[in-house]
């Protein structure tokens, strides 16, 4: 195995990791970090239980595009980022039917999301989500030799260039310092362990005495119909 130096490597290949720092860059600190530091702790909007597992995928893309940026482009991390891609459309269509197309009569301006753009948060979700997708292909597009970018990746000949890739560091500086924010408003909002998130989490404070913690979900059995299968009522024989 032999690394590659800086100026061994070809410009399309640079160019392919610096696209996938920018793409990580934009997805980190625009969505989660508005999200966590303006929505959040800017603006008192506490995520519901939805809102944490459609944010944990946008976090959970970003990582894997991380590894990319670490180890090379190989076929399990691109299938992984489209599989988490999908699984965030998914919940994101789910959160949208729940408080915003059909249930949109759910909100009467006391909280289920706050708007952008006159569109509420879980509808960004199937945006952003959609995006990812969509710049990945772009990325594709615009980089040459994916073939033996995936060649070199497995083989280790990168090396010391990813590791030193200067948008790489930046993007690995910001998604700490995004993910440190966003555990400390989970732990406000939902607490440690066991508690879990809420369906209608209090306003974002700092002030310990208002935060509001529950178990409320242990208690229920696991159904995959959710709301579309209640449990009967006690009617008499």
């Amino acid at each position: 195995m032999q690394n590659l130096e800086q100026n061994q490597i070809p410009a399309a290949e640079r160019g392919f990791f610096n696209l996938m720092s920018l793409a990580i860059i934009a997805l980190v600190a625009l969505p989660v970090g508005i999200a966590c530091l303006i929505l959040g702790f800017g603006m008192g909007d506490s995520p519901c239980v939805m809102c944490w597992a459609e944010r944990i995928t946008m976090i959970a893309i970003s990582l894997i595009a991380l590894f990319i940026l670490r180890y090379g482009l190989r076929p399990g991390y691109v299938a992984a980022l489209l599989l988490m891609a999908c699984w965030g459309m998914f919940n994101g269509f789910i959160h949208y039917s729940l408080d915003g197309t059909f249930g949109g009569y759910l909100d009467i301006k006391q909280g289920f999301g706050l708007e952008i753009l006159g569109a509420h948060t879980q509808l960004w979700v199937i945006v952003v989500d959609f995006c990812v997708i969509a710049f990945l292909a772009v990325i594709f597009l615009c980089s040459k030799n994916l073939g033996e970018i995936m060649k070199k990746s497995a083989s280790g000949e990168y090396g010391e260039f990813l590791r030193y890739l200067p948008l790489g560091k930046i993007a690995n500086l910001i998604f700490i310092v995004i993910i440190a924010a966003n555990c400390a408003q989970a732990f406000i909002v939902s607490g440690p362990p066991p508690y879990l998130g809420s369906s209608t989490p209090a306003r974002l404070s700092l002030d310990p005495a208002k935060w509001f913690w529950e178990k409320d979900h242990w208690q229920s059995a696991l159904d995959f119909r959710f709301d579309w299968n209640p449990e009967l009522p006690d009617l008499p024989n």
